[in-house]
């Protein structure tokens, strides 16, 4: 379960004042603020000078979702990066971390609601897939998380100058979230373009011969290369090709994977 950092608590009569939600949000915010303590804030201004700031997407930083605390099963799924995110309005300047990271969560908050409220779209959409996983496990402890916390020029930061940065943080973010959610289920649906950034973050643990613990359904016709179990720690692990892959192979993958996840009435 989430636990209450002291942090968030405060004084005794300021617990009073908040709900578990409230204060397991406060907690989230203070770990963001404790990782990002010497972030460079300038990439996050799209106004700030001798920066492409403008370039960027904005921070991508997970929210609470309203009814983990009651939630009988938790699933993280892992994206790749937003095309955009726009964390200030137009116009807006930076003014303090502690405000951006506020904003931030309550924009993901609003966004994934949004999301999980709406009807499937025609094609692969990554939240088709997001919402199928909440029909199957339920959506109280579902948790939308990106590999990568920064997008550059609505698409991949990988060619981008500040990609070692990015990279830097969106692993400590990460590790973060993983810790604080406590997820037993994590779907890495980030695709083949960045699984070698998965492996940097995360890599396979391996036997005493060194092959890599885990297993595949090859026998029950989904190809290696669609969906992979392994653990991470204790946490049962999926890797799956992103979701707005087209093939009939990655199509056929992502069925096979929501019948493998725990079901919401069980």
């Amino acid at each position: 379960m989430v636990a209450i950092h002291p942090r968030a608590a405060g004084h005794r009569h300021a617990m009073t004042m908040h709900s578990p939600q409230q204060a397991a949000s406060t907690d989230l915010a203070s770990r963001y603020l404790g990782v990002l303590a010497d972030f460079d804030t300038a990439l996050l201004d799209r106004h700030a000078p001798q920066t492409d700031a403008e370039k960027l997407s904005g921070l991508f930083l997970p929210s609470m979702p309203p009814n983990l605390l009651g939630a009988r099963q938790r699933i993280m799924i892992v994206g790749c990066e937003t095309r955009q995110w726009n964390v200030l309005q137009a116009g807006e300047r930076f003014s303090s971390l502690e405000y951006y990271v506020e904003r931030s969560m309550a924009v993901h908050q609003d966004y994934f609601a949004q999301q999980l409220s709406r009807s499937d779209i025609q094609g692969r959409a990554f939240h088709n897939f997001t919402r199928a996983v909440a029909q199957r496990s339920g959506s109280d402890g579902l948790i939308y998380a990106n590999l990568l916390c920064m997008a550059w020029k609505r698409g991949s930061p990988v060619r981008c100058d500040h990609f070692e940065v990015i990279k830097r943080y969106s692993k400590l973010l990460l590790d973060v979230q993983i810790d604080f959610f406590q997820p037993e289920i994590i779907i890495f649906a980030n695709g083949s373009a960045t699984a070698g950034h998965r492996r940097d973050f995360f890599p396979l643990a391996r036997d005493a011969q060194g092959k890599a613990l885990g297993c595949d359904y090859v026998e029950d016709g989904i190809p290696n290369a669609q969906l992979w179990q392994f653990p991470l720690g204790h946490r049962t692990c999926y890797r799956i090709q992103h979701p707005s892959s087209r093939s009939p192979d990655s199509a056929s993958a992502r069925r096979f994977l929501l019948g493998l996840l725990p079901h919401k009435a069980e």
